[in-house]
């Protein structure tokens, strides 16, 4: 006798939705450090690790920045 186990769906990824601005920071600063996700896509996936820690980084020393005069 041959059971058929039914197969798990595979959630599909969702999409960006079209005709939405992309989300932004009211920071230039947050945003220059953000433009570094642009590259994820054509970055391998064993690199990706490397690019978070980065990110984290530089939003964390962002964070931790004496505000300037500018702001």
């Amino acid at each position: 006798m041959e059971i058929n186990a039914a197969q798990p769906a595979v959630p599909a990824y969702p999409t960006p939705a079209e005709g939405l601005p992309e989300p932004q920071s009211a920071d230039p600063a947050v945003e220059a450090i953000l433009e570094a996700l642009g590259t994820l896509a054509e970055t391998p996936v064993r690199e990706h690790h490397a690019v978070y820690s980065a990110l984290h980084d530089s939003l964390l020393a962002e964070l931790n920045a004496e505000p300037s005069e500018e702001h």
